[in-house]
Order: C-alpha cells, then sequence, then structure tokens
C-alpha cells in the first residue's frame, strides 16, 4: 500500500513537472472553427496542463469543466458578426457572398471589433493587468493580428493554428512560400488551374489586391493597437516575430504541398472524434432506406432559409425528382410542400451520420470540416461553395475527382440533378475518395499525435526560434531582393547607356570627319 502511494505521488509529480500554463486565444465567432481549436485544448488538458481558454464558443458552458480549464466566454462576439452580417445588402440569392466582399477592407475593419471587445472583456483585461500572470505558451487563432498583443505583454514562446489550410499572411510569419498567384493561391480564389493568359493575369491582380486589402488592416491594426496600449505599443509587423510555430488543420494534398519549413506542421483533420451510434430514430431511418439516403447540409455559416425563392425551388425540384431520401439540414421553420422523400431536421450528427454505409452521396457548400468528415467516410461530393474558402475547396474536389462544383449563382433544378447524377453514375467519385482516404490515414502519428507532441516541444525549449526560417516575416523587396535587383537593373541601364553614348560620340566624330573630308576635297 505504501509503495503504490509512493509510486502514485512520483507519477504526480512528474506529471505536474511537465505540465505547462497555457494560454488560448481563439476570437472567430464561427463554431466549425471553435471545435478544432476546442479538440485540442481539451487533448492537452487531459495530459495534465492548465489551459486558459478565450473562447466565444464555451465547451463547459452548462456543465463544471476539469480543474485544469478556466474559459473565458465572449460568446457576445456573435452579437458583432450577426449585425455587420445583417447590414451587407450584396447577398446574392439570398446567401451567396461575393469573395470581392469577403476580402474587402471593410469586412475586415467590422471583424476586428470582436477582437477589440473580446480584449475589453472585464475577465481578459483582469488577466492583462495582473502581474502575476505567466504562462508557459500562448496558442492563438491565425487570422488577424490584434490579439498578437498578447504575446508581448506575457513574453511566452507562442503558436499559431489555423482551423483551416491556412492565410497567407500566416505563412508569411514562418518564411513558408506563401504566395503564388498559381501554384500556392490564397484559401478565397476562385480560380488557380488550367487558366488563359488573360485569367493568369486577372488572378495574379486579385492577389495584389488581397495583399494591399491585409497591409491596410495591418495598418488599422496598429492604430487600434496604439489606442488600447498605448503610442509605444509595438506595430503589428514586430509582433508577428514573436511567433515561433504554426500549426494547420489541413492535410498538405489540400495545400497544394505547399514548401514550408520546419516550424509549420500540418495536423489536419484534428476535429475528427471516434464515432457514435446514431440515435434510434435516425439509425432506423437509415437502416430501412431501400434506394440510400443523399445527405446535403450547407455547413454552420449558410442559412438554407435566406435562399431566395428560385435557389430554394432549385432544391426542392431536384431531390423530389430522385429516387432517394434525402436528409437536408435546415435551419428555419419556414419551408412548405416538403417532398415526400426529404426529411428535414435543424442539426444531424454530421459525421456519424455520413459514415452509415446507406449514404450515398453529400451535398454540401464546401466547408473544410465537412470535406475531411466525407474524406473519412469514403462519401463522393456535389459542392455548392457560397462563401470564403469554399470555392478554393470545391475547385480542389473536382481537381482530386472526389466531386463536382457547382456555381450557387446560376444554379436550378436541372443542373443540381445533372450534377448529383453524374457523381451517383460515375463509380470513380467513391473509388477516389476512398483512395484519398488511404493516402491521407497513411501517417506515422495521428493528426492529435502530430499536433500535442509539435505544441510540447515549444513547451520544452521554451520557444523553437532554432526551427524559424530566415525568409520568416519579412517584406516582399526583402523576399525578392528589390535592393539587389533594382542595383544590377541600374547598373544595366548605366552601362547600357554609356554605351550608347560612346557610339553616339564615336559616331559623331566619323560623321564630322567625313565633313571635313569632303570639305577638303571640294576646295
Amino acid at each position: 500500500m505504501l509503495l503504490s502511494s509512493t509510486i502514485s505521488a512520483v507519477i504526480l509529480l512528474a506529471a505536474a513537472a511537465d505540465s505547462a500554463r497555457i494560454l488560448g486565444v481563439f476570437p472567430v465567432p464561427s463554431i466549425s472553427h471553435q471545435y478544432v481549436f476546442r479538440t485540442l485544448t481539451l487533448e492537452l488538458a487531459k495530459r495534465g496542463h492548465e489551459l486558459v481558454v478565450i473562447t466565444p464558443d464555451p465547451a463547459f458552458l452548462k456543465t463544471k469543466p476539469p480543474y485544469n480549464i478556466t474559459e473565458i466566454d465572449v460568446s457576445s462576439s456573435y452579437n458583432i458578426v450577426k449585425q455587420f452580417q445583417s447590414d451587407m445588402t450584396n447577398y446574392k440569392r439570398g446567401v451567396v457572398v461575393d469573395v470581392k466582399t469577403m476580402l474587402s477592407f471593410d469586412t475586415y475593419r467590422k471583424m476586428l471589433q470582436v477582437y477589440v471587445e473580446q480584449l475589453n472583456h472585464p475577465a481578459v483585461e483582469k488577466i492583462i493587468q495582473d502581474k502575476n500572470q505567466q504562462f508557459d505558451l500562448i496558442i492563438l487563432e491565425g487570422f488577424l493580428n490584434y490579439h498578437l498583443i498578447l504575446t508581448e505583454i506575457f513574453k511566452a514562446p507562442a503558436i499559431l493554428i489555423s482551423s483551416f489550410h491556412g492565410f497567407a499572411e500566416s505563412y508569411e510569419i514562418v518564411g513558408a512560400v506563401a504566395r503564388h498567384p498559381i501554384f500556392y493561391p490564397g484559401i478565397m480564389r476562385k480560380n488557380y488551374e488550367n487558366l488563359t493568359l488573360i485569367e493568369k493575369i486577372y488572378e495574379a491582380k486579385m492577389e495584389y489586391d488581397y495583399m494591399r486589402v491585409f497591409q491596410q488592416v495591418d495598418d488599422y491594426e496598429n492604430q487600434l493597437l496604439k489606442t488600447k496600449f498605448g503610442p509605444k505599443s509595438p506595430t503589428v509587423s514586430e509582433l508577428k516575430n514573436n511567433i515561433d510555430f504554426l500549426l494547420i488543420n489541413s492535410n498538405q494534398i489540400f495545400c497544394n504541398n505547399r514548401p514550408v519549413p520546419p516550424n509549420v506542421a500540418f495536423v489536419g483533420p484534428l476535429h475528427l472524434q471516434p464515432l457514435k451510434e446514431l440515435p434510434q430514430d435516425l439509425k432506423s431511418y437509415m437502416d430501412n432506406s431501400d434506394t440510400g439516403v443523399i445527405y446535403v447540409s450547407l455547413g454552420t455559416n449558410v442559412r438554407p432559409s435566406n435562399m431566395d425563392e428560385e435557389l430554394l425551388n432549385a432544391f426542392l425540384g431536384a431531390f423530389e425528382a430522385l429516387p432517394y431520401d434525402i436528409l437536408w439540414k435546415f435551419d428555419g421553420d419556414n419551408l412548405t410542400k416538403i417532398p415526400k422523400n426529404v426529411k428535414i431536421q435543424k442539426w444531424f450528427p454530421q459525421r456519424d451520420l455520413l459514415a452509415h454505409p446507406n449514404v450515398k452521396l453529400f451535398v454540401m457548400q464546401g466547408g473544410l470540416q465537412s470535406t475531411d468528415e466525407a474524406i473519412d467516410a469514403g462519401v463522393p461530393l456535389v459542392t455548392i461553395p457560397m462563401l470564403g474558402d469554399q470555392y478554393f475547396n470545391a475547385h480542389k474536389h473536382e481537381q482530386l475527382g472526389i466531386g463536382v462544383k457547382l456555381d450557387a449563382l446560376t444554379l436550378d433544378a436541372k443542373a443540381l440533378l445533372e450534377g448529383i447524377r453524374h457523381v451517383l453514375n460515375n463509380k470513380s467519385y467513391r473509388e477516389n475518395i476512398r483512395k484519398l482516404k488511404e493516402i491521407m490515414d497513411d501517417q506515422l502519428q495521428t493528426p492529435m499525435e502530430r499536433a500535442v507532441w509539435w505544441t510540447e516541444y515549444v513547451i520544452r525549449h521554451k520557444g523553437a526560434r532554432h526551427l524559424r526560417s530566415l525568409a520568416a516575416n519579412i517584406s516582399w523587396a526583402e523576399y525578392l531582393m528589390a535592393d539587389v535587383l533594382f542595383t544590377l537593373a541600374a547598373i544595366a541601364f548605366s552601362t547600357l547607356l554609356a554605351i550608347a553614348l560612346v557610339i553616339k560620340f564615336m559616331l559623331s566624330t566619323l560623321f564630322r570627319i567625313s565633313v571635313t573630308k569632303n570639305k577638303i576635297k571640294q576646295s
């Protein structure tokens, strides 16, 4: 008994010695983002680390959290997002957001209100003002940069984490190959393959516009930081130098196999949890479907109830013409004349549902988490992108042969019906997605093991500056050696100018000599 107690005490002491105090800062009010971060923070807590998590979606809102997790609830951020979403007047067909709108400075400026409000939250301010607060690591969501000031306040190593492929700006911070309009396009881009010369010029301009907007955002964040933390506050560019590591919740395949330095780890799909039994009523529905089931969900950020009448009728018309049972995740109560083969609910256990062998197809919006779940279940896709990175993902679905993409702006019942039938009648889509799962699963570590290992690596070594690329967080002028190129161009121009002047002088001299000789002959 004494020996057992001694062993237990030694184990506890060892765990305590290895445990760290971690601050998690995940500002974006989107449950699909938060599920990813929550999965990692809960796993770190299980391993004995103490976590303070700032989140708009607390995991323990209705239950008591574990002793080593403190959550700061900033769910009021959803009110800001709902407000500026309602202010947007350029939704097309009720639900489609144009890429240019998503990439506008005004959109990001409004989104920054979320970050500002969260750092003004009394519980967050209390931590900031408490000089006794110390953290061994800070994990921050990679998107906007206002919250990077926390790395300066607490002087702790920092990891950026993205809930999807990662923004080009996050890659730039750590020195990865961040931008190329064709090979490594930004995740908000629609087209990047098999382009004509005119299309390539247009996409290059889009990439440039994207860079310019984010520079405007950085400048605006600098103003906000000085307003909140004083005129001596570090600039965003200076704060970016505090980042030690980048975690990307995606597989390299979905990031075009982007070259990255060793302080970047692809840890997707991080959010996949062990499968659970379906609720009995849903299980019976799935088991008893004679023809099979098509599952339809447009994700958490698109509300089907906002579709205009024409688009809504396109969905209903296509579904009614199919011999399959349809499960449609629909958020509203305004749907009338529902076809007999369509069952509607406001929520489905999507991951567990997709794993049922009777699911024939997934009609979706192109979200990365939904894509990961479909790949894991081996279910082919019909993708109708409507905002954000969904266009990029939809293009990738076609590129990998795991689905087809349809244009929501021109979609009608006929086009949707043809897309569904095409995928269902072509076995290659199911074969391709199953093969893709095999490839993505063939790794030494699970995504969670890799994410935890690198997180604890940064803790153990009190940072990861030794893995940092020399190209980290430098300007494009520096990266492209603009000073060298300018100097060489100046030398080349000067040389050519000198040669031209010499030739001009020689020709002028020869001309004068010739004129002189002619005058002598004439005289």
